[in-house]
């Protein structure tokens, strides 16, 4: 499990998160202690930071093929389960349920601290690390297989009807 929790500016940031055994991601948002279903500037700050973190890390510390081209950020998301809380005074949601964040430096803060923490993290526990990335390069291979099998199918189906007439 990893959190950390860090003001950056006016806006206090508070991140935990945990790669579980699973293919889904569940991210959780939380403004001034409001759940935000819809995610929001926060949110998308996370998700940049998580990305840039695993990719940097895998580019220095990994050799291989996989980590060429680098993660994308559904396959570095796949199996997370993650919390992201933010407070600070002058906030503003997008619509009236406030189910979506709105505030332009919470995206900013979110992503700089988790950022800075989270690449920490990952030098001082390089075997925590590396099951990371093995799932991450797990998710790459199932995504590449995935596209192989479309295409092949979608080949297939073009070619079907060309069969020359019989006599």
């Amino acid at each position: 499990v990893f959190y950390v929790e860090k003001t950056e500016g006016n806006v206090q940031v508070e991140v935990a998160l945990q790669y579980v055994d699973d293919i889904t991601s569940r991210e959780i948002a939380f403004a001034n202690n409001i759940y935000n279903p819809e995610g929001g500037m926060h949110v998308t700050g996370f998700r940049t930071a998580l990305t840039r973190a695993l990719n940097d890390y895998a580019k220095k510390n990994s050799s291989g093929k996989d980590v060429e081209e680098g993660f994308t950020g559904d396959d570095v998301r796949e199996g997370l389960t993650a919390v992201i809380s933010i407070k600070m005074a002058e906030i503003q949601f997008e619509g009236q349920t406030k189910g979506k964040l709105g505030s332009v430096e919470a995206r900013g803060a979110t992503e700089k601290v988790f950022g800075e923490a989270f690449s920490m993290f990952l030098e001082e526990h390089p075997d925590d690390a590396k099951a990371i990335i093995n799932k991450v390069i797990l998710a790459v291979k199932a995504r590449k297989a995935a596209k192989a099998a479309k295409d092949s199918v979608l080949r297939k189906g073009a070619l079907e009807g060309l069969a020359l007439p019989g006599k």
